[in-house]
C-alpha cells in the first residue's frame, strides 16, 4: 500500500459526506476572496459568512456529535472576523493558529493541570482556510505519521505496527495537543507532498485513512451531515 492508498480509505470512510469536505473548502476559498476587501469594517453579509463557516467547520471537526458542538456559535460575529483576519495575516504558522484559539472551543481554554491550550479544533481552521499549507492534526494523524516516520514510510509496515495499539489510549495520550506540537506535525505533512498528493491537506486526509484502516470508526458513528 502507498499514502494514495490512505486518501481512497478516507473517502471511503467519508462516503457521501465527502460532499461536505468540498463545500467547506469552497467556502472558505470564498471568504478567502471576500475579507481583502473588508478588512476592518466587514459587513453584514461578510460576518455572517464566516461565522457560518466557522459552525459548520465546528460539525466537520465533531463528526456531528451534539454533545462536541455548539462552542462556536458562543464567539460574536466581530471576534470570529478578526480570528480569521489574524490567521490570514500572521507572519507564520504559530501566530496563525494562534489567532484561531482565541475562539472559545477551538483552545481559548487552559488545561487546569497544565496551563496549555488544545489547539487540534484550530487546526481544522487552517485546514479549510489554507488546504495547500494545513492539514487537520490529531490523535490519528499525530501516531500514523510517527510510525510511518518510523519505518521510512514503508506503509504496509506502519499498518502492521499500528494494528498492535489500542485507540483508546493513543486517543488518551494525545488529548492535549498545543500549538507548538501541531505546527510541528504540520510541518511534517508538508514533508510528504507530492505530485499524487499536492496539498498538505491530502497528505493529512491520507494519513487519516491509514488510521482508519489500522482503528476502524464504529460502521453508524461516522457521519458528518447526519445528527448522532
Amino acid at each position: 500500500m502507498t499514502l494514495l492508498d490512505g486518501l481512497t480509505a478516507f473517502e471511503n470512510c467519508l462516503d457521501s459526506d465527502l460532499q461536505f469536505t468540498l463545500e467547506l473548502e469552497r467556502s472558505a476559498a470564498d471568504l478567502l476572496q471576500l475579507m481583502p476587501q473588508q478588512e476592518d469594517r466587514p459587513d453584514a453579509d461578510a460576518l455572517a459568512a464566516a461565522r457560518k463557516l466557522l459552525i459548520e467547520i465546528e460539525k466537520w471537526k465533531a463528526m456531528c456529535l451534539k454533545q462536541r458542538m455548539g462552542n462556536a456559535a458562543l464567539n460574536s460575529s466581530d471576534a470570529i472576523w478578526q480570528a480569521f483576519r489574524g490567521a490570514i495575516n500572521a507572519k507564520n504558522d504559530v501566530q496563525s493558529i494562534l489567532a484561531i484559539m482565541n475562539l472559545r472551543g477551538f483552545g481559548s481554554a487552559r488545561d487546569e493541570e497544565t496551563g496549555q491550550r488544545r489547539a487540534k479544533v484550530a487546526s481544522a481552521v487552517l485546514r479549510f482556510l489554507f488546504p495547500e499549507e494545513w492539514g487537520v492534526v490529531d490523535w490519528r494523524t499525530i501516531v500514523m505519521q510517527g510510525l510511518l516516520d518510523k519505518v521510512d514510510g514503508d506503509v504496509d509496515a506502519a499498518l502492521k505496527l499500528a494494528k498492535r495499539e489500542r485507540a483508546a489510549d493513543l486517543r488518551d495520550l494525545y488529548d492535549l495537543v498545543d500549538e507548538t506540537a501541531v505546527c510541528a506535525v504540520n510541518s511534517q505533512y508538508r514533508t510528504k507532498r507530492c505530485s499524487e498528493l499536492p496539498r498538505t491537506a491530502d497528505v493529512e486526509m491520507a494519513i487519516f485513512g491509514l488510521s482508519v484502516i489500522a482503528w476502524p470508526f464504529p460502521k453508524s458513528s461516522y457521519s458528518l451531515q447526519q445528527s448522532v
